[in-house]
Protein backbone atom coordinates (compact mmCIF):
# COMPACT_ATOMS: atom_id res chain seq x y z
CA UNK A 1 0.00 0.00 0.00
CA UNK A 2 1.54 3.52 -1.11
CA UNK A 3 0.48 6.35 1.30
CA UNK A 4 0.80 10.16 0.29
CA UNK A 5 1.64 12.25 2.97
CA UNK A 6 0.07 16.61 2.93
CA UNK A 7 4.11 17.66 2.18
CA UNK A 8 4.00 15.50 -0.75
CA UNK A 9 6.37 12.40 0.91
CA UNK A 10 5.10 9.36 -0.29
CA UNK A 11 5.34 5.69 1.67
CA UNK A 12 4.96 2.24 0.30
CA UNK A 13 4.22 -0.42 2.63
CA UNK A 14 5.34 -4.26 2.45
CA UNK A 15 3.00 -7.00 3.56
CA UNK A 16 2.46 -7.34 7.23
CA UNK A 17 3.44 -4.01 7.96
CA UNK A 18 2.29 -1.14 10.56
CA UNK A 19 3.08 2.29 11.46
CA UNK A 20 1.78 5.40 12.67
CA UNK A 21 2.55 8.65 11.32
CA UNK A 22 2.23 12.10 14.04
CA UNK A 23 3.07 15.71 12.86
CA UNK A 24 5.24 17.33 16.33
CA UNK A 25 5.72 20.96 15.97
CA UNK A 26 8.73 20.88 13.44
CA UNK A 27 9.31 17.52 12.73
CA UNK A 28 7.52 14.73 10.85
CA UNK A 29 7.40 11.45 12.86
CA UNK A 30 6.82 7.75 11.68
CA UNK A 31 6.34 5.24 14.31
CA UNK A 32 7.46 1.36 12.31
CA UNK A 33 5.71 -0.67 14.30
CA UNK A 34 6.37 -3.60 12.28
CA UNK A 35 7.43 -4.85 8.88
CA UNK A 36 8.99 -2.82 5.76
CA UNK A 37 8.34 0.30 4.32
CA UNK A 38 10.04 2.27 1.69
CA UNK A 39 10.15 6.18 2.02
CA UNK A 40 10.24 8.70 -0.63
CA UNK A 41 10.72 12.17 1.41
CA UNK A 42 10.13 15.52 0.55
CA UNK A 43 12.85 17.24 1.99
CA UNK A 44 12.41 20.03 4.51
CA UNK A 45 15.00 20.98 6.48
CA UNK A 46 13.03 22.99 8.70
CA UNK A 47 10.73 20.16 9.28
CA UNK A 48 13.06 17.08 9.56
CA UNK A 49 11.39 13.91 8.51
CA UNK A 50 11.99 10.98 11.47
CA UNK A 51 11.49 7.17 11.19
CA UNK A 52 11.27 5.65 14.75
CA UNK A 53 11.93 1.77 14.45
CA UNK A 54 13.10 -0.85 17.65
CA UNK A 55 14.32 2.61 19.13
CA UNK A 56 16.40 3.29 16.45
CA UNK A 57 15.82 6.22 14.64
CA UNK A 58 16.48 7.44 11.03
CA UNK A 59 16.50 11.16 9.97
CA UNK A 60 15.68 12.22 5.84
CA UNK A 61 18.88 14.45 5.06
CA UNK A 62 16.56 14.32 1.43
CA UNK A 63 16.46 10.92 0.22
CA UNK A 64 14.94 7.46 -0.78
CA UNK A 65 15.40 4.89 1.74
CA UNK A 66 14.13 1.53 2.89
CA UNK A 67 13.63 0.64 6.78
CA UNK A 68 12.46 -3.14 7.58
CA UNK A 69 12.43 -4.10 11.30
CA UNK A 70 12.97 -7.61 11.79
CA UNK A 71 13.48 -9.81 15.13
CA UNK A 72 14.72 -7.16 17.27
CA UNK A 73 16.92 -5.30 14.58
CA UNK A 74 16.41 -2.59 11.70
CA UNK A 75 17.74 -2.80 8.63
CA UNK A 76 18.05 0.65 6.46
CA UNK A 77 18.86 0.44 2.61
CA UNK A 78 19.81 4.67 1.44
CA UNK A 79 18.90 4.44 -2.29
CA UNK A 80 19.12 8.25 -3.33
CA UNK A 81 20.68 11.10 -1.13
CA UNK A 82 21.62 10.47 2.34
CA UNK A 83 20.22 9.96 5.84
CA UNK A 84 21.44 9.97 9.21
CA UNK A 85 20.77 7.22 11.04
CA UNK A 86 20.88 7.43 15.33
CA UNK A 87 20.78 3.53 16.81
CA UNK A 88 19.21 2.47 20.38
CA UNK A 89 22.82 2.01 21.48
CA UNK A 90 24.43 5.63 21.46
CA UNK A 91 25.77 4.55 17.69
CA UNK A 92 25.54 6.88 14.56
CA UNK A 93 26.41 6.86 10.99
CA UNK A 94 25.38 9.07 8.06
CA UNK A 95 24.82 6.77 5.27
CA UNK A 96 24.70 7.92 1.10
CA UNK A 97 23.53 6.25 -1.89
CA UNK A 98 24.09 2.54 -1.50
CA UNK A 99 24.70 2.03 2.05
CA UNK A 100 22.98 -0.58 3.91
CA UNK A 101 22.74 -0.46 7.73
CA UNK A 102 22.37 -3.14 10.03
CA UNK A 103 21.54 -1.83 13.91
CA UNK A 104 20.64 -3.57 16.51
CA UNK A 105 20.49 -3.36 20.90
CA UNK A 106 24.25 -3.66 20.62
CA UNK A 107 25.41 -2.62 17.82
CA UNK A 108 25.49 -0.73 14.22
CA UNK A 109 27.09 -2.31 11.11
CA UNK A 110 27.25 0.06 8.27
CA UNK A 111 28.30 -1.63 4.76
CA UNK A 112 28.16 -0.19 0.91
CA UNK A 113 25.87 -2.55 -1.58
CA UNK A 114 26.23 -3.28 -4.93
CA UNK A 115 23.66 -1.55 -6.67
CA UNK A 116 22.10 -5.03 -7.99
CA UNK A 117 21.98 -5.97 -4.74
CA UNK A 118 19.83 -2.97 -3.47
CA UNK A 119 17.43 -3.78 -6.26
CA UNK A 120 16.34 -7.21 -4.98
CA UNK A 121 16.39 -5.44 -1.50
CA UNK A 122 13.31 -3.90 -3.04
CA UNK A 123 11.82 -6.73 -5.27
CA UNK A 124 9.29 -7.18 -3.33
CA UNK A 125 7.43 -3.22 -4.47
CA UNK A 126 7.39 -5.48 -8.19
CA UNK A 127 5.91 -8.23 -6.10
CA UNK A 128 9.40 -10.50 -6.21
CA UNK A 129 11.43 -11.85 -3.52
CA UNK A 130 14.95 -12.65 -4.91
CA UNK A 131 17.42 -15.05 -2.46
CA UNK A 132 20.79 -15.90 -2.94
CA UNK A 133 22.00 -18.84 -1.14
CA UNK A 134 19.31 -18.23 1.71
CA UNK A 135 18.86 -21.00 4.38
CA UNK A 136 15.52 -22.37 3.21
CA UNK A 137 14.46 -21.70 6.57
CA UNK A 138 14.42 -18.33 5.79
CA UNK A 139 13.37 -18.34 2.35
CA UNK A 140 10.19 -19.98 4.23
CA UNK A 141 9.70 -17.15 7.31
CA UNK A 142 10.00 -14.23 4.21
CA UNK A 143 7.31 -16.39 1.92
CA UNK A 144 4.86 -16.81 4.86
CA UNK A 145 4.88 -13.14 5.64
CA UNK A 146 2.88 -12.65 2.09
CA UNK A 147 1.17 -15.75 1.93
CA UNK A 148 -2.10 -17.55 3.91
CA UNK A 149 -0.80 -20.85 2.68
CA UNK A 150 3.01 -21.91 4.99
CA UNK A 151 5.92 -23.50 4.10
CA UNK A 152 6.81 -25.25 7.19
CA UNK A 153 10.25 -26.78 7.64
CA UNK A 154 10.00 -29.85 9.28
CA UNK A 155 13.85 -30.57 10.23
CA UNK A 156 17.24 -29.03 10.97
CA UNK A 157 18.67 -30.62 7.98
CA UNK A 158 16.18 -29.08 5.17
CA UNK A 159 16.30 -25.91 7.19
CA UNK A 160 19.85 -25.53 6.08
CA UNK A 161 19.67 -26.10 2.20
CA UNK A 162 20.31 -22.70 0.94
CA UNK A 163 18.17 -22.16 -2.07
CA UNK A 164 18.88 -19.28 -4.44
CA UNK A 165 16.33 -17.70 -7.48
CA UNK A 166 13.62 -15.14 -8.03
CA UNK A 167 10.33 -16.14 -6.94
CA UNK A 168 6.95 -14.16 -7.01
CA UNK A 169 5.79 -13.35 -3.19
CA UNK A 170 3.04 -16.01 -3.77
CA UNK A 171 5.54 -18.33 -4.47
CA UNK A 172 5.13 -21.26 -2.41
CA UNK A 173 4.68 -23.80 -4.74
CA UNK A 174 6.66 -22.67 -6.82
CA UNK A 175 9.40 -23.06 -3.93
CA UNK A 176 7.83 -26.23 -3.18
CA UNK A 177 8.80 -27.63 -6.42
CA UNK A 178 12.32 -26.29 -6.25
CA UNK A 179 12.97 -28.44 -3.21
CA UNK A 180 11.22 -31.71 -4.17
CA UNK A 181 12.87 -31.45 -7.91
CA UNK A 182 16.30 -29.84 -7.09
CA UNK A 183 17.33 -30.86 -3.88
CA UNK A 184 15.27 -34.25 -3.88
CA UNK A 185 12.99 -33.40 -0.31
CA UNK A 186 9.73 -34.76 0.78
CA UNK A 187 7.09 -32.14 -0.10
CA UNK A 188 3.60 -32.75 1.87
CA UNK A 189 0.64 -30.76 0.92
CA UNK A 190 -1.37 -30.90 3.98
CA UNK A 191 -4.05 -28.05 2.35
CA UNK A 192 -3.12 -24.89 4.76
CA UNK A 193 0.28 -25.57 4.74
CA UNK A 194 3.06 -27.54 3.02
CA UNK A 195 5.45 -29.30 4.81
CA UNK A 196 9.59 -29.81 3.34
CA UNK A 197 11.60 -32.20 4.93
CA UNK A 198 14.93 -34.07 4.34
Amino acid sequence: ETISLADGSQIELNTDSALRTRVEGERRLVLLDRGEAFFKVKHDAAHPFVVMARGHRVTDIGTKFMVREQEGRIEVVVLEGSARLDSANAQSATLKAGDMAVASAHSLVVTKKPEQEIVNALAWQRGMLVFSQTPLADVAAELNRYNSKKLVIADSKAAKVRIGGTFPTSGIDEVSAAARVLFGMRVEDRGNEIVISR
